[in-house]
Formats: C-alpha cells, structure tokens, sequence
C-alpha cells in the first residue's frame, strides 16, 4: 500500500489481510501513490500471537502504564504492554512493528499506534501532528476580508475526551464545514493546517443529534459500556475533505451547565500552555525546540477562545463563524 501524504509517500506493508484493510479504509482519504519513486517512509506492521520483550533496561520516557520509549541514537522502541512494539529508525524513515489480534478490537489503538509511528518521521519533515478535530471555513461562510483574500480558514478544536470536541466537530461539518481531521491535523511551520486520514468516530447519542447521521445511532443497555461508532466521514457529506488551509482559530471546548453557548478569548501564551499535552512529545528532546516554535507561531497567528458549550449543537457553527468575522488576519 503505498500513499501520497503532503509531498511524501508513505509505503505500508502488512502480513495480515484484516489488518490490510483497516488501514485501507483509515487512510482512505488520501490518494494512492503509483509511481515507481522510493517511498519517503516505510511502516510495516506483523501480527504476532504475544507482545514482544523489552530491552533490558530502564525506558527514558513512560507515559502511565500504557507506553513506554526506549531510546539509542536514531533508534527509538515505542512499546505497549498490552498490544505491542514499535521500532523505529529515525535516520531511514521507517517504523517496523509487531502487534497483537488486540489492536483491531480495542477502540482506537490501530489508529493511535500508526500516529505514533508515523509522527517522529513527520516532525523531522516539518509536520507536527497535534491532538485536535480540524475544520475548514467554506468559502461562503467565510468573506475574503477575514482571510486577506484566502478561500476559508482552519479551526482547530482541541480537548480532552468528553470535552465535546467531535460533537462540535461533527456541527461545523454537518453545516457544510470541510474536514482536515477528526483526531491528528498537521501544523506546519508557516502555521497552515494539513489534513490527516482517519474515520470519524463518535458516540451513538452524538450520532444522533444530526439528521444526517441519526441513522447510524442505536439505542444501547444500561448494562452496556458506552462505545464509540466508526465511519468514513465522506460517506455521509460528499467531498467533505480539504488537503489544506491556513489556520484561523484555535477553540478549547468544554461541556457545561448553561443555556446558550459563549466564546471566552483567551491570550496566546495560555492558549500555548493548553496546547502543549495535546502536541509534543516529551520523549523526542531532538525535536522538542522546533515542535515549539511551531505552537508559538500557531497561537499568535491564530486567536484562541474557550469555547463554553451549551445544549444546542445546531447553532455552534453560526457563533464560530461571528466569532471570526471579529478576528482580522
């Protein structure tokens, strides 16, 4: 499988067909790479029966008990207990890894572990993934003036899981906004947001709060843990994705109790503070300096509010659209 991602192409092999096709329908939206060039970086991924050893040695860097890195020059381990091993070769562009049947029936672990494989070779290439849903302005929402003569603009949406983040996502894109990303967009040094691949997951009460999506929605037991869905955005709005756009708003969201929603600006050196666990990772000090003078030139090119959510979805678009008409680029 071999992909064109932003000006490189990205090759992955797998010696699992179930396996094969995740990652197919994951990276959907990008187109594939037919050309006889060299790929830019290669990701092979093995099924095995049982997780991989670790080095004998104490990791630099453990994030809980969920991962831990194992660092020797170019060479970086990234492994997970429960699920597998990553070893990458920060110099060549690859990543090799060998994980369990776990990573396809565990929400979200496939696609956090591509992310983590693929973003230190990104980084060194000037990308910087950050944990965000990403939307684009279209052209009629957004006037020529608040872009300097730009068709649309990015809002990036940053938070934690249950901070409404994809419920306000899944708002602009139901109201005609363009997809960058539901979970990785790319900041790059000139302050552009890049698409990143990947399926559009939410609860089944989320789903439900659109017209477009309440078929998708199910009624679960009490008894049952609370999953989230998967699908391919395109599927539901045609055309959905955008490669590219300049960034224009950065929003923090959190659910709370209150009737109506509000837009609290915040200054870039907080809004910087609130990025940073969403951003970098602690492990790569080589990047680190770079990674932040990325963030820094984010947040002063793009204005950040605490976006203060209230019940109505239906109306968010139209607050974040009066929320950049008052923002000059």
């Amino acid at each position: 499988m071999r992909w064109a991602f932003h000006g490189l192409i990205v090759e992955g092999t797998t010696n699992d067909a179930v396996l094969r096709d995740r990652w197919r329908a994951s990276f959907a939206s990008l187109s594939e790479d037919r050309t006889n060039a060299e790929p830019d970086l290669s990701f092979a991924l093995t099924l095995v029966p049982s997780v991989p050893s670790v080095p004998a040695r104490t990791p630099q860097f453990r994030q809980a008990e969920l991962l831990e890195y194992y660092l020797d020059g170019h060479a970086v381990i990234a492994h997970f207990p429960r699920f597998g091993q990553l070893r990458l070769d920060l110099a060549r562009g690859t990543t090799e890894g060998r994980i369990v049947p776990g990573v396809l029936t565990t929400y979200g672990v496939f696609e956090d572990l591509v992310a983590i494989g693929l973003s230190p070779h990104l980084r060194r290439r000037g990308l910087f993934l950050i944990h965000a849903f990403a939307a684009a302005v279209p052209p009629p929402l957004c006037p020529p003036r608040l872009t300097g003569g730009i068709t649309g603009g990015a809002v990036l949406l940053v938070g934690s899981i249950g901070s409404g983040k994809t419920t306000t996502g899944m708002a602009l894109l139901d109201a005609g906004w363009k997809l960058l990303s539901n979970d990785s967009p790319i900041v790059t040094a000139s302050a552009d947001i890049l698409s990143y691949p990947g399926l559009l997951a939410a609860y089944p009460d989320t789903f439900a709060r659109f017209e477009a999506t309440a078929s998708l929605s199910r009624p679960m037991p009490e008894t049952e843990d609370r999953q989230k869905l998967t699908v391919a955005a395109e599927s539901i709005w045609p055309d959905v994705w955008i490669e590219r756009a300049p960034a224009r708003a950065i929003f923090f969201p959190r659910i709370e109790s209150r009737v109506n929603h509000a837009a609290e600006p915040i200054s870039p050196p907080e809004a910087l503070r609130r990025l940073l666990p969403h951003a970098v990772e602690q492990w790569d000090h080589e990047m680190i300096p770079e990674h932040l003078r990325v963030l820094r030139l984010l947040v002063e090119s793009a204005p950040a509010s605490v976006l203060r959510l209230g019940p109505d979805v239906k109306v968010i678009p139209a607050l974040l659209v009066d929320v950049l008409s008052g923002y000059r680029p």
